[in-house]
């Protein structure tokens, strides 16, 4: 009786979108505190909001903060290869380069500087110390610095309602609706289009304009959280070009991330490992063409198998 009842409340539409919600948020979550638990920090992805580090962070790029042991620190007082730190000054987190570490009793002073800046920062004792930057992520973090706008979380909190909202609506007509569209369709002769190819063709060309603009693409735009208010997005080349204009660029890359090092007057300054979107807009790319691939050869075995078992009904 339990297992009817349970049976019919899974095939409630409003009951899947719930558990469906429900599981989103649930994974949402697990992985933020999972994060932190991992990296060892209350804030393992931070938006990074100016331009101080310039151009080896950019406004907009999500940062991956691991914890790390004031001891460790490495400093350089050139601001070339040292690690890049996040840590609280007032209400704010600042992300800044270690120049030097030194030890005042049970403590460890840390200055810092921006790539962008020629100016140290006060020195700051590691209790303030949040974490080391391990990599970054392009574009990401301009959706957290938007919300720092009220009006837009406000917009946002709008558009997940609607969406929730759509969501929970029926997905389909009524058997009735249904056959009388069909026949509308067969009328006019709508029904006849294979859209198929089309979401193929449409699929690929989406695709491959992502991989296209993450290589070479650039665009600027309004971004009321971060200071100035006003962020750039840059393809792996548009990025390396970018560089150059403080300096002779040097591009190493891997598996789905690069780096860019940045050869100023005095020496080279070490980028971080930066996630490479058009390798794994390549790797979607591929893996959806195989699918569509297999899908393909798996229906053309199925109608062969039915052409042969009705050709021998046919000779019986």
């Amino acid at each position: 009786m339990a297992f009817e009842t349970l049976r019919k409340l899974w095939k409630n539409e409003y009951f899947q979108t719930a558990i469906t919600v429900a599981l989103l948020l649930l994974i949402v979550l697990g992985g933020y505190y999972g994060a932190q638990a991992v990296l060892g920090t209350p804030y393992p992805a931070l938006a990074v909001a100016s331009g101080s580090m310039l151009p080896t962070l950019n406004i907009g790029d999500l940062i991956i903060v691991q914890k790390i042991d004031p001891a460790q620190i490495k400093a350089d007082p050139y601001g070339l290869t040292g690690d890049i730190l996040v840590y609280r000054r007032g209400d704010e987190l600042i992300v800044h380069r270690a120049v030097k570490v030194e030890e005042r009793g049970d403590l460890y002073y840390i200055t810092t500087r921006g790539d962008n800046s020629g100016v140290n920062d006060p020195p700051w004792p590691s209790t303030a110390l949040v974490g080391k930057v391990i990599a970054r992520i392009p574009y990401v973090g301009n959706l957290p610095l938007l919300m720092h706008s009220e009006r837009n979380m406000y917009i946002l909190f709008l558009l997940v309602l609607v969406i929730l909202i759509v969501l929970m609506l029926p997905s389909g007509p009524s058997g009735e609706e249904k056959e009388g569209e069909e026949k509308t369709a067969e009328k006019s002769g709508f029904s006849k289009i294979n859209w198929g190819p089309v979401f193929y063709i449409v699929v690929n060309v989406l695709i491959v304009g992502l991989i296209i603009f993450s290589l070479w693409g650039s665009y600027t735009f309004w971004q009321p959280g971060a200071n100035p208010p006003w962020a750039t997005i840059r393809g792996i080349y548009a990025d390396l070009q970018y560089h150059e204009e403080f300096g002779r660029a040097h591009l190493s890359q891997g598996f789905l991330a690069y780096r860019i090092d940045c050869e100023i007057s005095s020496g080279i300054r070490i980028g971080v490992q930066t996630f490479a979107w058009y390798q794994f807009f390549a790797l979607i790319l591929v893996s959806f063409n195989l699918w569509k691939l297999y899908s393909f050869l798996k229906l053309r075995k199925a109608r062969r198998v039915e052409q042969n078992m009705a050709s021998t009904a046919l000779h019986v």
